[in-house]
């Protein structure tokens, strides 16, 4: 599993969501990376991302905002 966590570096609850999204994705034992939205533009806007933070699973949105945080929870108890 590969999971990329976008982020805007002028938003501080993007760092704090980053940084639990990557220790949940530790959990599943998943390749996981940050990148920042703004320098990875064009490739945000193709996979959908319209607000940092968001989590991309396998090159497929997983969710935005504090609703991935609350389903990749949901994934982790299962």
């Amino acid at each position: 599993m590969h999971i990329v966590v976008y982020q805007s570096t002028y938003c501080p609850v993007c760092r704090r969501v980053s940084a639990e999204l990557i220790d949940m994705g530790r959990q599943f034992d998943a390749d996981t990376e940050v990148k920042d939205v703004l320098e990875h533009l064009e490739h945000a806007a193709r996979l959908g991302i319209t607000r940092p933070p968001a989590v991309v699973i396998d090159g497929r949105l997983f969710g935005q905002g504090h609703a991935a945080v609350v389903k990749l929870r949901r994934m982790c108890a299962s």
